[in-house]
């Protein structure tokens, strides 16, 4: 059983990151963080929902174009403009007599479970999600597309395991056709480095609260993709000290991602969904969120929730040359605390801490948390590349954000991928104890 502490809502917030406190080169990360591991994942743009947009009242019927080609060349390095490297994936694509394309890659039982075999519904909800970002951005759905063929195009890197590639019609009113064609593939995971590894085991990740009482958790890092993504489990779990009762803080089933940047060695905490669970007949979305604290006039004090998905909370750096001993430091932030504001608050994050939205509102499951700088230090392990387990299978439906989440690709070269406008700030009752 969750203990779960209600949050009053407050303003509208903008959050974007911002060059963090750690000097992070901010790779284009994928957007297909979740694989087949985690259902979960960014959502930039927001909206969606199992039919969002397409097709209007005019029946659009599927038509595979045989002379159409979708290949996946597999991955490889890219070189940032700051001089740093990402891995990719490449796409051959060709669409002769097409106006416009798009791609996308979805994982197959993620597609079955929500699709069965209804491409078009599929090619609907992916036209919805640009509908709704061209018009949060001012945009047009065009601007999304792309219409030269045939052509190579890099793409954010995605999750290993088997996908299935659509190469998808759209007309000059950024409108589907019908018209597509699809691959199968496997992208291999790579052979994890040492630097990666030095990060798998157990670690007792401590630090003070707002009053000055050591809050410790003892947690345990596992591989999640290697040289890239890692699972942390048992954050939030040990002895509670809300209100002094001395209870159970019952993180022990929850877990989410963190990630390896290999241009510095650090592992990242990323502000994430991280699954969908229902308790007393509420259906509940968890996420893994990261909280400032404000001191201005205009709204009141204390600490505030940036509910926004796909920012860098912390970065965690060894601080001992055998990675027994590392420290985690939050990440600067701009917030704007209303939605009229015109200029935006810098800070930087303070703690971070699991999340529960009900669909009405934000809920929180402890009071105290660590805030930074958190020390970690190795008590068990560590080395060799764990296999990943796998979670509990994508429940169809639960979450437009999960659906979302396994069919992005964003274009490295174009850089075409908004961040979220707009969050939606929460203040806890009262601050942190």
């Amino acid at each position: 059983m969750k203990t779960i502490v209600k949050i009053l809502a407050v303003a509208a917030v903008a959050a974007f990151c911002c060059t963090t406190a750690c000097d992070r080169h901010q790779p284009y990360r994928p957007n297909n963080t979740s694989g087949t591991n985690n259902p979960g994942g960014n959502n930039p743009g927001g909206g969606g929902g199992n039919n969002p947009g397409g097709g209007g009242g005019t029946t659009i019927k599927a038509k595979l174009r045989s002379d159409w080609v979708l290949q996946y060349k597999g991955h490889e390095d890219y070189v940032e403009e700051d001089g740093s490297v990402s891995r990719v994936e490449r796409f051959h694509i060709e669409a002769p007599g097409s106006a416009y394309y798009l791609v996308r890659t979805i994982n197959p039982e993620v597609f079955e479970n929500n699709y069965g075999t209804d491409v078009i519904k599929f090619f609907q909800d992916e036209q919805g999600y640009l509908e709704t970002d061209a018009q949060n951005f001012n945009e047009k759905v065009t601007d999304y597309l792309y219409n030269q063929t045939p052509q190579d195009i890099l793409f954010d890197r995605i999750r290993h395991g088997d996908w299935q590639g659509y190469l998808i019609g759209f007309d000059n009113k950024g409108k589907i056709t019908g018209e597509y064609t699809k691959c199968n593939f496997t992208s291999e995971e790579d052979d994890a480095t040492a630097d990666f590894n030095k990060w798998i085991g157990k670690w007792r990740i401590s630090g003070q609260d707002p009053d000055g009482i050591l809050v410790s958790y003892d947690i345990e890092i596992s591989s999640s993709e290697a040289n890239y993504a890692y699972f942390v489990d048992k954050w939030e779990t040990g002895n509670s000290i809300d209100n002094q009762t001395g209870t159970v803080m019952d993180g022990a089933g929850d877990w989410f991602e963190t990630f390896y940047e290999p241009s510095n060695g650090a592992m990242y905490f990323m502000s994430q969904y991280c699954q969908t669970y229902e308790e007393n007949g509420v259906s509940y979305n968890e996420f893994f969120f990261g909280n400032i604290y404000y001191n201005g006039r205009l709204v009141e004090k204390g600490e505030y929730i940036i509910p926004e998905e796909g920012l860098d909370i912390a970065a965690a750096q060894m601080i001992e040359n055998n990675n027994s001993k590392a420290q985690v430091d939050g990440c600067k932030i701009i917030a704007y605390m209303t939605d009229t504001d015109q200029t935006g608050y810098e800070t930087q994050f303070t703690s971070m801490q699991y999340f529960a939205d009900d669909g009405e509102q934000l809920l929180k499951f402890n009071l105290n948390v660590p805030q930074f700088p958190l020390t970690m230090e190795r008590i068990a392990g560590g080395g060799g590349h764990a296999i990943a387990r796998k979670p509990a299978a994508f429940q169809p439906g639960a979450s437009e954000r999960a659906l979302r989440q396994h069919t992005q690709l964003r274009d490295v070269q174009r850089k075409d991928s908004h961040a979220a406008k707009h969050a939606v700030a929460r203040k806890a009752e009262g601050t942190v104890k």
